[in-house]
């Protein structure tokens, strides 16, 4: 590597995108890595919204049936460590490191076309594929980062299980325009005789479509039963029955449960090729996954909850999650988005809960500048606070809530993790 400051700081300089779509590049990495990812054993999972709560409750139940277990999600929200995990630990810093002068010495010897380099999503996949590998994974829980057919995950031989979340309308301008065409890339990760899971709420318009890739791949539909029954669902927890068992999930919202349906459709298409988990197993697993920023509680007096909801159908789920579980909470609205989003419903659903609106702009070089949010969140909320940026729009949201109402912070990914750290840092201060 020429001259990094760290190897995470030499990832981030490959940047996002580094020539045409396609699986040629991770290819030809992995092959100058010795293709480490042919000797593991994967769950995939494609769609638009639940993977990374999804993933997490695969993977955290598959590390309660005694698996060592490999995740990889992304993005991060405060940690990059944080995409790379063996039985819920992250990558350390030498390992991270060790590893990235492999990867960059491999990828300084390819061969690519004109104008294309390695990126970094491809280098830190490639980086997860050795890590896992070396760490002896039984199974490694594996999240795509963008689609699905063109997607650096998507180099892995034929997964046990292909699991496809609920897809929705999101990273149009390099997916497609239509639910439709999205489930169509989404489906490129569906292979020759695996299992395919998924999600029971998926939209009508994505169904045929996952079905005919499914059918064309040779891969195995699976079919089980959906019928649940609720017994609580409350901020701190949520509890049902399925199958005349009972489970409980510590990750709060109703839209978990679809999350922890499509995680337990995939536990039982991985019993049904052969791995052994048990019940007991399955309850412990649900129970104690836990997915930062998915309506995570890390605050009381005033509650404050952290939410990386992004899309609309992510801003539907949370604004349901509102209205069925904070009652009659005051609420303060800190929201930032990502200008590339279809901000404009997503800003105006969160405004008309909103006793008072705070407009931030996360820091990202796509963020959507803060008088445009501003003006959206004053057309559905009388009291709004154009705040620049995510600290100044904390700060005052604490300092004008009481102590029974609540702070949602919410809008991007990237605003959540920021949050993370202005709230932590806080935390300190007052020790």
């Amino acid at each position: 590597m020429d001259q990094p400051k760290t190897a995470i700081e030499y990832i981030h300089s490959l940047g996002r995108f580094s020539g045409a779509p396609g699986l040629h590049r991770i290819r030809a990495l992995c092959a100058a890595l010795g293709d480490p990812q042919k000797r593991l054993k994967c769950v995939h999972l494609a769609g638009t919204n639940g993977k990374g709560s999804t993933a997490c409750m695969i993977a955290n139940t598959l590390r309660c049936a005694g698996y060592r277990t490999g995740l990889n999600t992304s993005p991060y929200l405060v940690h990059f460590h944080e995409r790379i995990r063996v039985d819920g630990a992250m990558i350390g810093d030498s390992d991270l490191s060790r590893l990235a002068e492999r990867v960059a010495l491999a990828a300084e010897s390819l061969t690519l076309p004109e104008g294309e380099t390695i990126g970094e999503f491809e280098f830190t996949t490639a980086i997860s594929f050795l890590y896992f590998l070396e760490q002896e994974c039984d199974i490694v829980v594996l999240e795509t980062g963008l689609g699905g057919r063109c997607d650096a995950s998507n180099v892995i031989d034929p997964p046990e299980v292909c699991v496809i979340t609920p897809i929705s309308r999101d990273h149009m301008d390099a997916l497609g325009d239509t639910v439709a065409e999205i489930a169509a890339e989404k489906a490129g990760i569906i292979k020759p005789s695996s299992a395919v899971v998924c999600a029971v709420d998926q939209p009508a318009e994505a169904l045929p479509v996952l079905r005919r890739a499914c059918d064309a791949a040779g891969a195995i539909w699976c079919s089980f039963p959906t019928d649940t029954t609720v017994l609580r669902c409350d901020i701190h927890n949520t509890a049902f029955l399925y199958e005349g068992q009972g489970y409980t999930l510590a990750m709060p919202g109703r839209y978990q449960l679809q999350n922890a349906l499509t995680a337990l459709h995939t536990i039982q298409a991985l019993r049904e090729r052969g791995w052994k988990i048990d019940v007991s197993a399955v309850v412990r697993g649900l129970a104690s996954a836990r997915m930062a920023g998915r309506l995570e509680r890390v605050r009381e007096n005033p509650l404050v909850l952290l939410d990386g909801a992004h899309n609309v159908a992510g801003t539907d789920a949370l604004c349901d999650a509102i209205d069925e579980m904070l009652g009659r909470k005051r609420l303060h609205v800190v929201m930032g988005m990502v200008r590339d989003k279809e901000y404009e419903v997503c800003v105006r659903q969160l405004a008309r809960r909103a006793d008072i609106f705070y407009a931030c702009a996360p820091d990202n070089d796509r963020a959507l500048i803060t008088t445009t949010l501003a003006a959206l969140a004053e057309q559905d909320c009388d009291a709004v606070f154009d705040c620049g940026t995510a600290e100044r729009a904390i700060a005052l949201a604490l300092e004008n809530a009481a102590p029974n109402d609540c702070v949602l912070v919410c809008g991007s990914i990237y605003l959540v993790g920021e949050a993370e750290k202005i709230l932590r840092t806080r935390q300190k201060a007052t020790e």
